[in-house]
């Protein structure tokens, strides 16, 4: 509220004693225009105006100890510029105190404009018990310990253009103003906090839970902004220039859209933005004024920072100088123009919503995998893993139709035994780690989208526990890889289509630039209960493209996707040369597991097969393509009677075959090959279920 400041400085007044008022002693309101004034105010000067609500006193000199608008018992405005106190309020005692304090006290708006520090001094400010908005402004040395633990009704406080020092911890400068709404602190300069004797760094803490908007412009000094737990907090306005900040942390605020497009930070180097659950977007400084990239980003929209991240082995986000966990993947975007981050250095990137009791389940699983050798007997580890299995089912109200029927065959023990998932690599090493979990914000058609520089700089991604999303897209298609993915687990997300998949289907032939990278580094893919899954990998592979795509895949699990058709594409004469563990069960609709035209499909350091309850599974590959798996020692086969064909062992050695009697007499082989001499077959005595006696209405 500028009040009549355009009157009195329109340099249009015909008056030429309004053109000088700057320069002299005056004093104005909007209801008895402005009047001059002595340059000494004296005792009563206002004591007719009883009914004075807002006073602006400039260019003068009056004393504290008997202001002259004692008697305007209801002035609320105050506005103090360029003037000097005569006396001191410290030794006054007695009914003139008790006269000063309900003066004061009266007050809802003070300004200090280029004044005197004595306006400001502790005792004139524990009058002031009213006051719900301060504004200072060109004060040379203005001393902040002053307002802490004071003005716990104030709402607006802006200091601007002063050099606010600190006798105390920098962190209490705001300390009980807890009812704070606005806090400008801009344009300040050589600010001091005199413990340290370094430049004041703004802090405000937990104790201005009201906090709405922040507006800072050009700090100079200013190496560090703290706005940590301000739950309340909205709008954060930054522009001009910092030519020292350091370290911005606004943890725990509500602010949607953090702007610093208007800002220059040539040093800027930690943006800590943990628990900001309604951040939308990230606007950063324009490429000449701001690092190449952060030293420390860490973003957590989800809140539960600090919390289990999804594997039971990831560190804390402390850990990380790049963490990244946002609920809507929509928020990934804005991390564009700091991409040159991701491809040489670590980040630690997941996408979920907050944690749901399914989570513990897989995360024990994990953790169990990993400790095979502490020593624990094999049977109570087995145990522990089934009663992890059956609570899983028993939270998923989605999979109670399956429940009964893997109850039961739980109880076959070695089955279940056999499946655990290796641990996935070691996490802040080198990479990216990719964590999507539970009901976030999704895009069009229940996609989660991601931009493509941050899928080729993912070492790890893990997918669970999501009922939302059908399909994960990489952005933008032409030169997305995933070259350094490693490790890919998905679980338990019963709408998903596909993994990860191109738009629209569409294939590699448009596709340009790096297509012999494509999951090059891919070793473990562990797909896991989803229920309408129709393949793990969509890609349309064209002929002679992507001949090294999964050459590094050493396992390959899939179980309880009961409409998968196949797991993936394969090129023209692509083998998987690396492939050594293949365990796939329960997925009624599979009839192939590797899809793609070839007369021949290699493997050579295959040496596990495990295919439990498969009734329409045809083959490995296509029907009539030959497979060869030089180096095969063992395979597990247990429900899949339309399997007529094993792979060909050209080796020395003899495969280990577990399989139902019935389903290997009705095996076919080529006229070539002699079954004894490349098999060894075993069958279990009790394999099929209790047949009824007699007839089922009886």
């Amino acid at each position: 509220m500028r009040m009549d400041v355009d009157f009195y400085q329109n340099p249009y007044l015909p008056s030429a004693l309004a053109k000088g008022l700057p320069e002299r002693a005056y004093w104005t309101s909007p209801t008895y225009g402005f009047m001059l004034t002595p340059r000494r105010i004296r005792k009563g000067t206002f004591q007719h105006l009883d009914k004075l609500c807002v006073l602006k006193l400039s260019g003068c000199m009056f004393s504290l100890a008997s202001p002259p608008f004692l008697c305007c018992h209801n002035l609320r405005f105050l506005w103090i510029d360029h003037c000097r106190p005569l006396g001191r309020t410290d030794n006054v005692v007695g009914k003139a105190e008790d006269d000063i304090r309900q003066c004061f006290q009266r007050l809802w708006v003070l300004d200090v404009r280029c004044s005197n520090s004595a306006f400001l001094s502790a005792k004139m400010i524990d009058f002031m018990t009213q006051l719900r908005e301060l504004n200072v402004m060109e004060e040379d040395w203005l001393d902040m310990d002053h307002f802490q633990g004071r003005l716990h009704n104030l709402r607006r406080f802006r200091v601007t253009q002063s050099s606010p020092v600190c006798l105390t911890d920098p962190e209490y400068l705001f300390s009980g103003m807890g009812k704070l709404e606005l806090l400008e602190f801009s344009g300040n300069y050589s600010s001091m906090s005199l413990t340290t004797k370094r430049p004041l760094w703004l802090s405000v803490g937990s104790s201005c839970s009201s906090l709405e908007t922040v507006i800072i412009d050009r700090c100079e000094y200013l190496p560090r902004i703290s706005l940590t737990g301000c739950v309340n907090l909205k709008n954060l306005f930054l522009s001009g220039s910092f030519p020292n900040l350091h370290s911005l942390d606004i943890t725990g605020s509500a602010v949607k859209t953090l702007d610093l497009s208007a800002v220059t930070a040539p040093v800027l180097d930690e943006l800590i933005l943990l628990d900001c659950g309604k951040l939308c977007a990230i606007l950063w400084p324009p490429e000449d004024k701001k690092k190449r990239y952060l030293g420390k980003l860490r973003v957590d929209t989800t809140q539960k920072a600090g919390g289990d991240h999804g594997t039971g082995r990831s560190p804390p986000p402390t850990a990380f100088n790049w963490y990244i966990s946002v609920r809507d993947a929509r928020l990934l975007g804005s991390l564009a123009p700091v991409k040159d981050y991701f491809v040489p250095h670590c980040a630690h990137l997941e996408i979920s919503a907050i944690p749901s009791p399914t989570c513990a389940p897989a995360a024990a699983a994990t953790a169990i995998a990993g400790s095979k050798g502490d020593g624990t007997k094999g049977g109570s580890r087995q145990k522990v893993q089934v009663n992890l299995q059956q609570k899983a089912l028993k939270e998923h109200a989605t999979y109670t139709d399956i429940s009964a029927t893997l109850n039961a065959l739980l109880c076959q023990g070695p089955v279940i035994n056999c499946c655990m998932c290796p641990p996935p690599p070691c996490v802040p090493s080198q990479g990216c780690y990719m964590h999507i979990e539970g009901q976030m914000g999704v895009g069009a058609a229940n996609s989660i989208t991601i931009p493509g520089f941050i899928c080729d700089s993912a070492k790890i991604l893990h997918v669970h526990d999501s009922s939302s999303i059908t399909r994960i897209l990489a952005v933008p298609l032409v030169s997305t890889t995933w070259n350094q993915l490693e490790w890919c687990r998905v679980e338990r997300c019963p709408n998903l289509e596909c993994v990860i998949s191109s738009r629209n289907g569409a294939g590699p032939g448009g596709r340009s630039g790096n297509d012999t990278d494509m999951f090059k580094k891919l070793r473990t893919i562990w797909a896991s209960h989803l229920l309408n899954t129709r393949c793990i990998w969509s890609w349309s592979v064209s002929v002679g493209r992507w001949d090294t795509a999964f050459v590094g895949l050493t396992l390959l699990h899939l179980d309880h996707c009961p409409r998968l058709i196949y797991a993936t594409h394969l090129a023209e004469s692509q083998g998987l040369e690396s492939l050594e563990t293949l365990q796939i069960m329960w997925c009624g609709d599979l009839s192939m597991v590797f899809k793609g035209s070839a007369n021949w499909r290699l493997f050579p350091n295959l040496k596990h097969i495990h295919l439990h309850e498969l009734p329409k599974l045809q083959g490995i590959c296509d029907v009539g393509c030959h497979t060869d798996a030089a180096n095969l020692a063992t395979i597990k086969i247990r429900g899949c009677w339309n399997l007529k064909s094993l792979p060909n062992v050209a080796g020395k050695n003899v495969v280990e075959c577990d399989c139902e009697k019935e389903w290997w007499d009705s095996l076919e082989w080529d006229p070539y090959v002699e079954p004894s001499l490349q098999y060894t077959p075993t069958h279990p005595r009790h394999y099929k279920k209790t047949m009824l006696r007699g007839s089922v209405l009886r």
